[in-house]
């Protein structure tokens, strides 16, 4: 019979040392964890990926355990396996909605209850682990799923255009101990349960009346945040239970929106599981807990994907409060300050409420995943001496993928790739299911044909890559870092989540990385969904602010680069930097000691902030124009793109014009500045169409120059160990010695002159560079040096003896853009780490030596 009995108030800190979730469709815990953080609706459908074709049959995992206590049983000794306990060190508690009669026993474990709320479990829990000193495994599954029932979006109950919530089948397990329990065995803690306080009202208490419900909500509220010691303002984001019943839906936010009411805007994150997995009952009320430790653990926020604004009744109170709500997930970096991270959990079911808080495990350690590695997108990587051995290859693998695990198949390939990287010739095929394969292999067997009759190459949309013309030398990889221009909103959002193992790396170099990379910029916070009108003024509010977009270039540059040097294993032999691109490259390839520096030198500077930017006084000095008091004036510098060789446009600039030349891109594209008026007098001039960029600052120009030993003093900076990377500056098309002054005068110098990004490739190119690996937001680099080095052939090199990689294009999902880009480099012939794509899981070892960290 279940057990409602419950204290109010968790006393103990519980570590939180295994966790296991499945669903339909979704075979392990980081299938649940990618569809979480992807945030789309899931239709609970077979998971493309990972289909079992038996004699033309779909199997699903899942669904051949027909009952419940198998079910529960699979779940507990998964998680009990992966901490290396045996069954008698676990007491086990089932969640079960009241409605539901169930008989589980599981006699081989210390102990088996079953209870109806998340919150009864806890304060159960606790009281067993102080007792007894066990480790308590809480679990919750559904076999009774209505499939009739759809959702419409991910969203949820808070939302006006709120529609309803799916069902579905799964399970989930979360195994808590006491902190001296997990040292003791070795266990990894993903996060510390922190407090929890509970209603221990009966129903009737409770909900007798929704004003005094809502009074007692936020009581419960207050009481958790005392028990943890933290205020309302500590608490990063609140996982929400936003049940369908309207009245239950208003409860909370009553609730939330009061006990929350600091006065602090856009602090506090919204999530919510149902907006993806739905609303199975008990199951729901454990998933959300582990999606709360998902956040933590895995450093990110998580987003409401089809959130498009509050109730009406309720929008002027939420935009008031301190909460704010993403439709994609972002990634979280550390407080300023040193303290930890703590999210919330607002568990409300029909006849009783918990709120639960739980802290960071702050160890700066990578928390790897398996989001890469289980997504629906796969690599499948080939190689051979020649053509007959590839076709041949091609026929196996269409044979093979007809009766076998699509996700298995790829890492037996993967497998026989890396014991064969000495053949001549390599190819990598991406697909999303077994169909797409097919696709692609019929496509690979007309276009390698192709591709070794003509020397060249061959690819497909979807990403697929082959080249005839394989790169062998060993040292000729350039990497490109574009100008400050290309940064947008919504740069890199799922980068951190896609390689776990730059995490530490980049956060060390920044006492504030998240200032550093300008996150909430980047990634701007908001009540309501942010439309494409808002959005592109927020592309342009970030481009205006030369201090910011300068910062958060060389940060974003930092985040590149590491994943080129932990992930992947590629180093540079080369390096050059577009614009202010140059001091990324600094910083990126690391020559600075410590590049966050830079970041208060830039917040401080009169140079970016209001003299080559922001109000323009030195170009106000220069032109003899009134300075700035309140803001209000013409705007007096705008940049063009046009059309027209430097020679053309040099000469239809008059004597007296306030124009300049400040960037060649190629032989007939560049980019020209200052007085709009002036400028248009030189466009309709040149008789040529003119592209307006928006971008309101002088360098690159003669006013530059005025500040030319400010830049050097802002950008003089102790170096570190000497690197072997030629980097190459656009102050003198030469490779700049890693010291000091050199660095800062080819800096400075640059930025007061036209670059010129033509002989800077081409310098490059003739030093040997053939791979050129765009390094930051967008493709125009890419771009422009496949145009530049679209040469006729010459004795000594051919016309083809190149290969552009962007590594970022705005609109395009960043786990295709990594896949697409390690498909050309394979292809290619450059020796590049692919792991990532195919290994990986969130599940953490047990730690051999007992009591110590791993």
């Amino acid at each position: 019979m279940a057990d409602n009995r419950g204290l109010d108030t968790l006393n103990a800190r519980l570590a939180i040392i295994g966790i296991d979730a499945q669903f339909e469709g979704l075979p392990n815990i980081d299938y649940v964890e990618s569809a979480l953080y992807k945030g789309e609706r899931y239709k609970g459908e077979l998971h493309k990926a990972d289909l079992y074709w038996v004699d033309g049959q779909d199997l699903d995992p899942l669904l051949e355990q027909s009952d419940y206590p198998t079910l529960c049983r699979d779940s507990a000794a998964r998680v009990v396996a992966a901490n290396k306990l045996s069954a008698q060190q676990v007491a086990v508690i089932i969640l079960s909605d009241p409605s539901e009669s169930i008989a589980v026993t599981l006699q081989e474990y210390f102990s088996c209850s079953i209870v109806n709320n998340l919150g009864v479990a806890l304060t159960r829990g606790e009281k067993l682990i102080a007792e007894f000193n066990v480790a308590v495994l809480i679990i919750a599954a559904n076999l009774n799923a209505d499939s009739n029932i759809k959702q419409d979006q991910a969203s949820i109950s808070f939302s006006d255009d709120f529609s309803g919530y799916a069902q579905h089948n799964g399970v989930v397990s979360v195994l808590l101990s006491a902190a001296d329990f997990a040292a003791a065995n070795g266990c990894y803690s993903y996060a510390t349960l922190h407090s929890a306080a509970c209603s221990a009202n009966t129903a009737e208490q409770m909900f007798a009346s929704g004003a005094d419900t809502a009074g007692k909500m936020r009581a419960t509220i207050e009481r958790s945040l005392r028990a943890a010691k933290i205020s309302a303002e500590m608490i990063d984001s609140v996982e929400v239970s936003a049940l369908k019943a309207p009245a239950l839906c208003i409860l909370e936010t009553n609730a939330l929106l009061y006990a929350y009411s600091h006065g602090q805007k856009l602090n506090t994150a919204i999530s919510c599981s149902k907006s993806v997995l739905g609303d199975n009952g008990a199951l729901s009320q454990l998933l959300g807990l582990l999606n709360s430790v998902f956040v933590l653990q895995q450093r990110y926020r998580a987003g409401i994907k089809d959130w498009a604004k509050p109730s009406f009744e309720k929008l002027q109170a939420w935009s008031e409060s301190p909460f704010y709500f993403f439709n994609k997930a972002t990634p979280a970096f550390p407080n300023a300050n040193g303290s930890p991270r703590y999210v919330a959990y607002s568990c409300l079911s029909q006849d009783h409420y918990a709120h639960i808080i739980l802290q960071e495990n702050n160890d700066k350690l990578v928390h790897s995943n398996g989001f890469n590695a289980c997504a629906d997108l796969t690599l499948f990587v080939l190689a051979e001496n020649n053509q007959v051995g590839l076709t041949v290859q091609l026929q196996r693998l269409s044979a093979d993928i007809s009766g076998g695990n699509f996700k298995a198949l790829a890492k037996q390939y993967f497998k026989g790739f890396s014991e064969s990287q000495n053949k001549a010739f390599k190819m990598v095929l991406l697909a999303e299911s077994p169909e797409q394969l097919i696709k692609e292999i019929t496509l690979a067997l007309t276009g390698i044909k192709h591709a070794f009759t003509n020397n060249t190459h061959w690819k497909t949309p979807k990403g697929s890559y082959f080249s005839a013309t394989p790169l062998l030398t060993k040292h000729n990889i350039a990497f490109l870092y574009p100008g400050i221009g290309a940064t947008y909103v919504g740069l890199g959002q799922d980068l951190f989540h896609l390689f776990p193992e730059i995490y530490s790396n980049v956060v060390s170099l920044a006492d504030n990385i998240g200032s550093t990379l300008k996150e909430q910029l980047i990634y701007p916070r908001s009540v309501t969904r942010l439309d494409f009108r808002e959005l592109k003024q927020l592309n342009l509010s970030l481009r205006s602010r030369l201090a910011d977009i300068a910062e958060c270039g060389v940060g974003f540059a930092c985040v590149f680069s590491q994943i080129f040097a932990q992930v992947f294993n590629i180093k540079a032999d080369f390096a050059a930097g577009y614009s202010m691109g140059e001091i990324s490259m600094y910083a990126g390839l690391g020559c600075w000691h410590k590049p966050g520096l830079m970041s208060a030198r830039l917040a401080d500077s009169d140079t970016f902030n209001h003299r080559l930017s922001g109000e323009l006084r030195a170009l106000r000095e220069r032109w003899n124009l009134p300075d700035v008091s309140d803001g209000t004036v013409e705007r007096i510098w705008e940049t063009y793109s046009i059309r027209g060789s430097f020679d053309e446009v040099s000469k239809a600039i008059e004597k007296g014009e306030r124009v300049y030349v400040t960037l060649i891109n190629t032989a007939d594209s560049l980019t020209i500045g200052g007085y709009p008026k002036d400028c248009l007098q030189v466009i309709k001039r040149l008789g040529v169409r003119a592209v307006p960029l928006n971008i309101g600052n002088a360098i690159h120009s003669e006013v530059a120059y005025t500040e030319y030993q400010a830049m050097q003093n802002l950008y003089t900076m102790a170096v570190s160990e000497r690197i072997n990377t030629k980097m190459y500056s656009s102050s003198c098309y030469l490779p700049i010695p890693q010291h000091p002054k050199a660095i800062a005068l080819s800096i400075a110098k640059c930025l007061c002159e036209p670059v010129d990004f033509p002989r800077l490739i081409n310098t490059l190119h003739d030093k040997g560079a053939e791979v050129f690996i765009e390094m930051g937001a967008g493709t125009s680099l890419s771009g422009w040096t496949n145009k530049i080095l679209k040469r006729p052939a010459t004795s000594d090199k051919t016309a083809a003896d190149f290969l552009t990689v962007p590594v970022n294009a705005k609109g395009c999902d960043d786990q295709l853009s990594y896949a697409r880009l390690a498909a050309k480099l394979v292809s290619a012939g450059i020796d590049i780490n692919l792991s990532s794509f195919f290994y990986g899981s969130i599940i953490q070892p047990v730690c051999t030596f007992s009591g110590k960290a791993c």
